[in-house]
């Protein structure tokens, strides 16, 4: 079985992402203007998770326009708070978001065609 050179790829970027917060603490512990946005994030995350291991594409359309969704309300509430968040912890929101757009788009293309 071959499998993407997408997915590989994403696979070391999400290893290599998790390890290097493995060793830091994250700027966002102590920020307590991003509560609610690691929740958000660790929603997406598992959303992206399930979306990756179903073998419907129409339910995995189903999960990704939900997730879709739910990331352009995370970066609604993102840009609402981008005043009150510390530097460090913005960076990991918005490093963190970005992680779900490409997981997002990687998992979109290998779709079939509708």
């Amino acid at each position: 079985m071959r499998i993407p050179i997408s997915r590989t790829l994403l696979a070391a970027a999400c290893l290599a992402a998790t390890a290097s917060y493995a060793t830091e603490m994250s700027p966002c512990m102590n920020d307590p203007h991003a509560e609610g946005m690691r929740m958000r994030m660790e929603r997406m995350h598992a959303q992206m998770d399930r979306a990756q291991g179903l073998a419907d594409p129409a339910a995995q359309r189903r999960l990704l326009d939900l997730h879709a969704k739910h990331m352009r309300e995370g970066m609604r509430e993102l840009r609402r708070r981008d005043s009150e968040l510390e530097p460090g912890c913005r960076m990991e929101l918005m490093h963190a978001m970005m992680e779900q757009v490409i997981t997002h788009q990687c998992v979109a293309q290998e779709l079939p065609a509708r």
